[in-house]
């Protein structure tokens, strides 16, 4: 992890599930960002919210907080952050965004 994070110019938060590993995943990358290249632009990537009973039904009130609690600590703790919410299953257009935020 240290290797990769080294050189990037960008860290591209593609995690799964909506678990306290989330959350844990999310920690990690900011914790391990800051420590070895502060300066790299942090993409979260998450579904919109009205998206999120349609992929996961259920305990969609905790799903959502945990989405806003790991946008909140990039949001809080990097210097240069893009916290994406986009359509799911829209992959040629979800990498279109991702690259809109890189070259912005």
């Amino acid at each position: 992890q240290e290797d990769a994070l080294k050189g990037a110019d960008v860290v591209v938060h593609l995690v799964g599930g909506y678990t306290q590993q989330r959350e844990m995943a999310t920690e990690r990358l900011v914790r391990e960002s800051l420590r070895v290249n502060k300066d790299a632009l942090q993409i979260t990537v998450n579904p919109k919210e009205e998206e999120i009973p349609i992929l996961s039904p259920g305990m969609v009130t905790l799903k959502t907080k945990r989405i806003k609690d790991c946008e909140s600590m990039v949001r809080e703790n990097c210097l240069y952050t893009s916290c994406l919410r986009l359509e799911a299953n829209r992959d040629e257009e979800a990498c279109e965004e991702i690259c809109n935020a890189i070259a912005a």
